[in-house]
């Protein structure tokens, strides 16, 4: 055999070797499919971009009239994600062109709904990783029905408290309370988070009490001449909706009228909104 045959024969084999290599496809990552708890409305998904990996897939199932609720939690700006309505194949929104972090479709039309979650290969440094959460919810009126925690007195003890995480789309927390005759009721509320209030109602005589958004003040105190029962609702005030979630405690105390107020209730701030 001539060497130039061997060498064709050669060649033929790379070029044909070649052409396998490139027509195989790239298998991309299967989407992550988002489910929810029992009794939460709430999902969150935990990810890491970097430049060789910059983007990660989700797909959530919508039912009618659901509320489909996104909050992107990072530290790094570049972290951006595109919606699409998988159903319909229809885009709804790129956060890349319009940097919000948080999106909300109300009364959603019953579907798969298709979620990525990206940053620009350009904008990430060799061997970076920008790390994320994704909160997903879906949720009807029926499902924001405001909780209500009941809060008890130990024997021996002034002081009850209570930390409370509000998740995004939550607006409010009840606690209701039996105060004694002859004593001094106080509530404090702890958080970092703006926007966070709370109104006292005295539910035997149905009388509201104080509401913290009209006084500017974060602890309240009252003398109880008779036996009451108080509710205690904290809010979030709708114009400074926190992103992500609200974290507060929720302190009350009761003690003898004309004593001094008793050891036992903290000071320290409560950890305010979750980030990454």
């Amino acid at each position: 055999m001539s060497r130039f045959r061997l060498f064709r024969n050669a060649l033929g084999l790379g070029l044909g070797l070649a052409a396998a290599c490139v027509s195989l496809p790239v298998l991309a990552a299967a989407p992550v499919q988002v489910t929810f708890a029992a009794n939460s409305v709430w999902a969150q998904e935990i990810g890491n971009l970097s430049r060789s990996d910059s983007s990660l897939d989700y797909t959530v199932a919508v039912a009618a009239g659901k509320t489909l609720q996104l909050n992107l939690l990072s530290r790094n700006p570049n972290v951006r994600f595109r919606v699409e309505d998988q159903t319909r194949d229809k885009r709804l929104l790129d956060t890349g062109k319009t940097g919000e972090t948080t999106w909300t479709l109300p009364n959603a039309t019953a579907g798969t709904y298709a979620i990525r979650v990206y940053v620009d290969p350009a904008a990430m440094p060799s061997g970076d990783t920008a790390k994320y959460a994704l909160q997903i919810g879906q949720y009807g009126a029926e499902d924001m029905q405001v909780p209500t925690s009941a809060l008890t007195f130990e024997a021996g003890q002034p002081w009850v408290q209570q930390a409370v995480t509000l998740l995004p789309g939550a607006t409010a927390h009840n606690f209701t309370v039996a105060i004694a005759a002859g004593m001094t009721v106080k509530v404090n509320l702890i958080s970092e988070a703006p926007g966070l209030h709370f109104k006292v109602i005295d539910k035997t005589h149905d009388k509201a009490l104080v509401d913290t958004s009209a006084t500017g003040a974060n602890t309240w105190t009252e003398s109880v001449a008779t036996a009451t029962d108080y509710m205690v609702q904290v809010y979030v005030d709708p114009a400074v909706t926190p992103a992500g979630q609200t974290r507060f405690v929720l302190q009350v105390g009761q003690y003898a009228s004309g004593n001094t107020q008793p050891a036992g209730a903290t000071t320290a701030a409560a950890p305010s909104a979750s980030s990454m």
